[in-house]
C-alpha cells in the first residue's frame, strides 16, 4: 500500500511539473506568440489589443497563438490555462522589451523568433496576415493542421 501511494505520488508530482511553463522556450514549435507589454495597469492601447483578441479568439486559436500581457512587473498568459512561472523581468530583457515606451507588442514564431514589433495595437488582420504568410504556417494550412 504504501508503494502505491509513493507511485501515485510521483506521477502526480512529474505530471504537475510538466505542465508548468517557466520560459518563452516552452512556447517554441508549438505556439506562437502574441506579447503585449504595458507600462500602465489602465492602458486604452491594451484594452484596444484585447478587445481585438476577443473578437477573433478561434482565429488566434486556429494559429496555435498564445497571447502573453506583460504588466505591473507581472506575467498573465491571456489564452491558456496551464500554470506558467515566467518572469517578468526575463522577458523583457530577453525580447529586448524598452521599458521607457508605454506599449509594445511582439509577434513572436514557433521558431522563437521576432516576426513583427508594434508600439500600437496590431489588427487582427495584420496579424493573421503576418502569420498566414509563414512557410510553417503554410505547410499547416496544406497540411490540415
Amino acid at each position: 500500500m504504501r508503494y502505491l501511494l509513493l507511485f501515485t505520488y510521483l506521477i502526480f508530482t512529474m505530471s504537475s511539473t510538466q505542465a508548468q511553463i517557466t520560459s518563452l522556450d516552452d512556447f517554441r514549435w508549438k505556439n506562437r506568440l502574441l506579447i503585449i507589454y504595458s507600462a500602465n495597469q489602465k492602458s486604452s492601447l491594451l484594452e484596444e489589443q484585447l478587445a481585438k483578441i476577443s473578437y477573433k479568439k478561434e482565429g488566434y486559436l486556429d494559429r496555435d497563438l498564445k497571447v502573453i500581457i506583460l504588466k505591473n512587473q507581472k506575467v498573465e498568459i491571456w489564452n491558456s490555462t496551464k500554470n506558467h512561472n515566467l518572469q517578468f523581468n526575463k522577458i523583457i530583457k530577453e525580447l529586448n522589451i524598452d521599458e521607457n515606451k508605454t506599449y509594445q507588442n511582439l509577434l513572436i514564431g514557433k521558431d522563437g523568433g521576432v516576426k513583427l514589433r508594434s508600439n500600437s495595437p496590431i489588427s487582427n488582420e495584420k496579424l493573421f496576415k503576418t502569420i498566414d504568410a509563414m512557410p510553417m504556417r503554410q505547410r499547416e494550412m496544406k497540411d490540415g493542421n
